[in-house]
């Protein structure tokens, strides 16, 4: 009866929200919810002003509509994505309208493609598309990496891709800021906090006029959530990050986490990718980390020094 009792519990956000029955008992910090979709290889979330989530599929065939409450997969097919890109990012840019970040299979390329597009008829088409350059930073990005977080914050987008610069001693992960009105890119560098860590998602507000990122940074035994500032008008920054939770230690087995929204009230709902060497192993997964579960320090503000 105690361990009922403790289940019962730990879905209430859930249930008092009319949760589907997929809803099951946590094994880490908060509820999990399995997503019904036939789409395999889901790479990216986040969430519209009217609170809805949305998902990508990272082979460039459908966008998912996920409702808030009752987590019913709306699919809606992909029109004008470039062929042989993986869709591996998105960030709602208002109503109707998103960012996706790519990636491809070609080793060495010295740019990803990000994409502007928007619902119509039914269907996510392309309408513009933007070059992230790799060679800013001095690098070129392996097979299989590239554009892995995307997030939207007053007429800016900021990218965290998943590539790793050495430098200084220590791995750093190259972030882009791009001006949407302007075009106008800014680029800086961010600390990651493992040996073998690479950033997965990403999202992010303003707070007090300062655009604050939350990103995954996760690899085979690491998941981690760290915390970080984006200068928006100055570039070449190199950004120290707060791991606020680490999820290793709380989740068993460690699933692959794509995708992240960070909620108004601080919560965050992290988005798994169930796509491993082309074999599909368990659904798409949702999984709801509370405000309580961060370290949460408002007079927080991570260190940033210029080169």
């Amino acid at each position: 009866m105690r361990r009922q009792a403790a289940v019962l519990a730990a879905l209430a956000p859930l249930l008092a929200l009319g949760a589907c029955p997929k809803a099951r008992a946590p094994t880490g910090p908060g509820p999990i919810v399995a997503l019904e979709t036939d789409v395999p290889g889901l790479s990216g979330l986040t969430r519209d002003p009217a609170g809805v989530l949305w998902a990508i599929g990272e082979r460039g065939d459908f966008l998912l509509e996920i409702d808030p409450t009752s987590f019913h997969v709306t699919p809606h097919p992909v029109v004008g994505a470039p062929q042989g890109a993986d869709l591996e990012a998105l960030a709602s840019v208002g109503s109707g309208s998103f960012v996706v970040g790519t990636e491809t299979q070609e080793a060495g390329r010295t740019t990803d493609a990000l994409l502007l597009a928007s619902i119509d008829q039914g269907r996510l088409k392309v309408r513009a598309k933007e070059s992230l350059d790799y060679r800013a930073w001095g690098l070129r990005a392996p097979k299989n990496r590239g554009i892995e977080g995307l997030c939207y914050v007053d007429g800016i987008v900021v990218m965290a891709t998943e590539l790793v610069d050495e430098q200084r001693g220590r791995r750093w992960a190259p972030i882009a800021l791009l001006d949407l009105d302007t075009k106008a890119w800014k680029r800086h560098r961010v600390a990651l906090t493992s040996d073998t860590g690479k950033l997965s998602a990403l999202d992010c507000r303003s707070i007090d006029g300062e655009i604050v990122a939350l990103a995954v940074e996760r690899h085979f035994g690491v998941a981690r959530l760290i915390r970080f500032e984006v200068p928006a008008s100055s570039t070449g920054a190199w950004l120290e990050p707060r791991v606020v939770v680490d999820l290793a230690p709380r989740i068993d087995p460690l699933p692959n986490f794509e995708g992240l929204s960070w909620a108004d009230d601080g919560s965050v709902v992290l988005l798994t990718d169930n796509r491993y060497r082309g074999l599909i192993r368990e659904p798409s997964t949702l999984y709801f980390v509370p405000a309580s579960a961060l370290q949460r320090d408002g007079r927080w503000r991570s260190q940033r020094t210029l080169p």
